[in-house]
Parts: structure tokens; C-alpha cells; sequence
């Protein structure tokens, strides 16, 4: 084998290491024009959150925190558990999840027809936690626009 190719199977090797250990969301992400995070705790998310601020209806007792967004914040994902958000109304449905990473709904007869709105988030307590998204109507709309 030339130094090349031993170095291109090293490579290769380091790459499918990465992947067994850390999971195929952080490696497929760039490809996907989507950015993950994961927090603890509320305060942990207040401190790393990327993108948009963090929304403010996320509960003091939030952990297990997950978020998926687009690159371009027009679309976004986040489950948690914990108490429910503060501030939020009851309105109508009127989008769905752009990702189903976190769980989400097996087919049209599991949608809600009402949910909480939090600002422009819609927001769904599921049996393992709270999911919540946020969906542009508008060309680049993002959660603080």
C-alpha cells in the first residue's frame, strides 16, 4: 500500500470512528444546511444557544434540551422536558415540524388541531417531553423577525 492510499484509509477510518461515537446528526448536519445543539438545563441554553436568542417561554425547569435549526433560521425544531412554556396562548395549528429527529407525528390523524403559540413558535406537549417549531411564511422569517 503507498503512503497515500495508508493515509486515505487512516482517514477514512478516523471519519467512521467519529461517527460511531458521536452519532450521524453532527457529521450529516453541515451537508443538511442545518446547525444541532444539545443543553442540560435552561441556563446551559441561555449560554450556548446559536442562531436566534433563546426563546423566553422556555421554562426555568427546561432540560433535555434539543435544537435543530436551517442555517438561515427559517426553520427550527427544539424538544424538551419540563414544565409548560410560559406566556403562551392556545390557537390553532397552522404548520408542522420541518424535522422529525425529535420525534414528531406518525400520520395525519395524530396532529394536533390546537397547540400553544409562544411567540412564534408552535408548541405541542408529546408523551416523552415538549416539541415545539417555528416555520417562516415569508421568505427569510425567522423567530425574531
Amino acid at each position: 500500500m503507498t503512503r497515500r492510499h495508508t493515509s486515505l484509509a487512516a482517514l477514512t477510518a478516523a471519519a467512521l470512528t467519529i461517527a460511531a461515537l458521536t452519532g450521524c446528526a453532527g457529521i450529516t448536519d453541515p451537508f443538511s444546511r442545518v446547525h444541532s445543539e444539545s443543553f442540560d438545563s435552561r441556563a446551559d441554553a441561555a449560554s450556548g444557544w446559536v442562531g436566534v436568542p433563546m426563546p423566553e417561554w422556555l421554562p426555568s425547569d427546561a432540560s433535555d434540551i434539543r435544537t435543530t435549526a436551517t442555517d438561515d433560521e427559517t426553520n427550527a425544531v427544539i424538544a424538551f422536558t419540563g414544565s409548560e412554556p410560559s406566556g403562551c396562548t392556545t390557537a390553532a395549528r397552522s404548520s408542522l415540524p420541518f424535522d422529525g429527529r425529535y420525534g414528531g407525528f406518525e400520520d395525519a390523524s395524530e396532529l394536533p388541531d390546537e397547540v400553544l403559540r409562544c411567540g412564534p413558535y408552535e408548541v405541542h406537549e408529546m408523551p416523552e417531553g415538549w416539541l415545539a417549531w417555528f416555520t417562516a411564511t415569508e421568505t427569510g422569517e425567522t423567530p425574531i423577525s
